[in-house]
């Protein structure tokens, strides 16, 4: 199979006051945006989440271990039990064209998305040789920016990795895009 998509969408959502994977944006779940730019860019696509409250987005699921802290590494760790490469991308990047993917997916992994100021830790490109790694970061409850510090930068646009934390992000009248 190539590299794997993955849509994480394992957060609790807090500041944004709903599950922001099914929040709206131009009409399609933030999720599903997701999905379709790895689609896009020709990537078999799985959305990794907790519990099976997603499945109404119609992706295939991967569900996140039940055990140790809830961490967002938790859905990269389990992906990586699952194909020999991935690319994970927070299902709050709703932005995120194929384009972006396409760069993460050129050259040798592991790969992190860069806005030119900082790491996107989330939105990385990662073998199944990293498994051990990532799920000592998550164990550790270490920040998820510590997977970035032996990745690739990718400079994205800083448009693309603009992700959505609140309802006022989505509202252009109130400072979002």
């Amino acid at each position: 199979m190539g590299v794997l998509g993955v849509v994480l969408a394992g957060g609790l959502s807090r500041r944004f006051g709903e599950d922001k994977a099914l929040a709206l944006v131009d009409g399609v779940p933030m999720a599903l945006r997701v999905a379709e730019a790895m689609r896009a860019a020709g990537l078999h696509v799985v959305l990794a989440a907790p519990d099976d409250r997603l499945a109404c987005l119609g992706l295939p699921l991967l569900i996140e271990p039940d055990d140790g802290p809830r961490h967002p590494l938790r859905g990269l760790w389990a992906a990586l039990g699952e194909a020999e490469e991935v690319l994970c991308a927070p299902c709050d990047l709703p932005w995120l064209p194929a384009e972006a993917i396409l760069a993460l997916l050129e050259g040798p992994a592991p790969t992190v998305g860069f806005d030119g100021e900082r790491v996107h830790p989330l939105l990385t490109r990662r073998r199944a040789v990293d498994r051990p790694a990532v799920e000592a970061l998550w164990r550790q409850g270490a920040p998820a920016r510590a997977l970035a510090e032996d990745a690739r930068r990718v400079l994205l646009r800083a448009l693309w990795l603009q992700n959505v934390n609140t309802r006022a992000a989505l509202d252009p009248q109130r400072g979002g895009l």
